[in-house]
């Protein structure tokens, strides 16, 4: 049985979507190595010779992510559906070769917009990648954002603006 295109649309949109909550490079490296295992899994099994593939064997060993974002596949749970979605996720995976875990601390909760805005110009400084994102609220810093990554730094924040200020007054 052949999906349609409606049902293959569907998979791809929702694994677009799963990809874009990952919260860190970690999660997507072990979901890209369990689908990966997974698709191993269909591709031994001989289809021409009525062969179906080993499943609970490939289950057995997926970790609770990947095992959480199989579920959300809910009514298109069978071979073909698994099939595109590890596709899909494989695509975007793959197509994004700098994956950057970034902590983005704030006085107050941001709005999405406000997140995008902060993250576009991080990609412009850094170049394209994958920015997991962990938001962090630190009322400290009174104002501002701080952007902390493996390797880089900017912080923009009142507190430390007024810490530098003091500092040469201090030295004056």
């Amino acid at each position: 049985m052949v999906k349609d295109g409606k049902a293959i649309t569907t998979v791809e949109a929702y694994v677009q979507a799963y990809y874009n909550r990952l919260t860190d490079s970690k999660t997507a490296d072990r979901l890209y190595l369990d689908l990966s295992q997974l698709k191993d899994a269909f591709n031994h099994a001989d289809a021409a010779e009525g062969e179906k593939p080993n499943l609970d064997l490939a289950v057995k060993y997926l970790a609770p992510e990947t095992l959480l974002f199989l579920e959300g596949l809910q009514d298109n749970l069978d071979n073909e559906g698994i099939l595109a979605s590890v596709k899909a996720f494989n695509e975007l995976y793959e197509n994004k070769k700098v994956f950057v875990n970034v902590k983005l601390t704030s006085a107050v909760p941001l709005t999405a917009e406000q997140k995008t805005r902060i993250m576009d110009k991080m990609e412009k400084r850094i170049g394209e990648a994958t920015f997991f994102v962990k938001e962090v609220v630190d009322p400290s810093v009174m104002g501002g954002v701080r952007l902390e990554s493996e390797n880089h730094y900017f912080d923009n924040t009142i507190a430390t603006k007024l810490k530098e200020m003091k500092r040469h007054i201090l030295k004056d």
